[in-house]
């Protein structure tokens, strides 16, 4: 009777055990990352003037685990890091950054705009997509920032997306860009940090096959953040890579990503 009442304890803890790992891997979303996307109940002025952000909730860029691409050439905060702000309304998606970066705007005409100082945004407009997918749906979006100081060239990048369902890839070589009504600001806070701005109308994700993203109070999807860092503008020169996550698979598996959560937080 021992051995039987010893094994079916066994048993019980094994089936409880698979149980709680099923119950939380399906309670996890993406990566364990998570930031809130305040909702703005003004005007923001892109301007490169954060004064009218709600700063409570950010992305951190600063650590050496979070590189994934010539870490060698990453010399600690004052080379390159940020914080990462996102706001929204029913019209426009709004990113903002704080960064000091020792060589700012950087811009290689003709290259891979991630190859560029540049920040780079994952989004993936399906809230009910599987946070456990490791390909792209075609609601999930690389999409990258060029910050320059008189550009701001854009790339919309959907080359891991098996069906783009009308939206292609556009800018991939940093001279185009890829969204109507998109603005852009940049304000020098001293030679070493500059303050970015940028809006994005929601209506560039969509096509005749994908609905307009609404946001609202409490939607959550997968998001992620990146940001480049190019010294000096010659082909060949390392551009290390820098990723809230720490992951380097973000453009080919969904499931190295965050989420973002939208909320009625109003301008603080």
């Amino acid at each position: 009777m021992w051995v039987r009442s010893k094994t079916n304890l066994l048993v019980h803890l094994i089936a409880a055990g698979v149980l709680f790992c099923a119950f939380t891997s399906g309670a996890l979303a993406y990566h364990d990352s998570s930031v809130i996307a305040w909702k703005a109940t003004g005007e923001i002025a892109v301007d490169g003037n954060l004064d009218e952000w709600n700063k409570v909730s950010f992305v951190r860029l600063d650590r050496e685990e979070q590189l994934f691409r010539d870490a060698n050439q990453w010399f600690g905060e004052s080379d390159l890091s940020a914080s990462v702000y996102i706001m929204w309304d029913e019209t426009n998606l709004y990113i903002a950054a704080e960064v000091i970066d020792d060589t700012p705007l950087m811009y290689r005409e003709g290259f891979p705009p991630d190859l560029a100082d540049s920040l780079i945004l994952y989004l993936g407009f399906d809230p009910d997509a599987d946070p456990h997918r490791t390909d792209y749906l075609p609601r999930d979006f690389r999409i990258i920032l060029i910050i320059d100081d008189y550009y701001f060239n854009t790339c919309i990048d959907r080359s891991m997306v098996a069906d783009p369902m009308g939206i292609e890839t556009i800018g991939d070589y940093g001279d185009d860009q890829a969204f109507d009504g998109y603005e852009a600001a940049v304000s020098i806070i001293d030679g070493g940090s500059y303050a970015f701005e940028a809006k994005i109308p929601w209506s560039n994700f969509s096509s005749d096959q994908i609905p307009v993203f609404v946001p609202a109070d409490g939607v959550e999807i997968g998001f992620c953040v990146e940001m480049s860092d190019l010294d000096f503008p010659c082909p060949g020169v390392a551009t290390p890579g820098i990723c809230w996550t720490g992951s380097g698979e973000c453009n080919s598996n969904p499931s190295q990503w965050g989420v973002l959560t939208f909320r009625d937080g109003g301008l603080q």
